[in-house]
């Protein structure tokens, strides 16, 4: 039992691609095609804009910061130097100490004869 192929029918397939073909309007097409164009730039632009608004904040935020460095450096600077020298101090206190103690001690009088 061998089945054959339907034959082709030839016109019915040239009324379809017709058919298909007067769907297609060009003018509505390059209207779509330009609506979606528009949209594209649109979106860029509103890219560019938020892009833009960042970088001013990011700017805002950097010169408060600079501020406050500039605000808090000079007396941080200041501790530093009295924290610098109250460790010469700490260094100094032991020394001065072992020396008030030795004053303090009994010294042998140079004028009495020692056997």
């Amino acid at each position: 039992m061998s089945t054959t192929p339907p034959a082709l029918d030839i016109q019915k397939i040239i009324n379809d691609v017709l058919a298909l073909l007067r769907n297609i309007d060009p003018v509505s097409e390059g209207v779509k095609l330009a609506d979606q164009g528009r949209r594209t730039v649109e979106a860029l632009i509103v890219a560019l804009e938020n892009v833009g608004t960042t970088m001013d904040n990011l700017n805002q935020a950097a010169a408060r910061v600079n501020r406050l460095l500039d605000d808090v450096e000079d007396p941080i600077r200041r501790i530093a130097g009295v924290a610098d020298q109250a460790g010469s101090l700490m260094n100094f206190l032991p020394s001065l100490a072992s020396k008030a103690v030795a004053n303090l001690t009994s010294k042998p009088d140079p004028t009495t004869p020692t056997a």
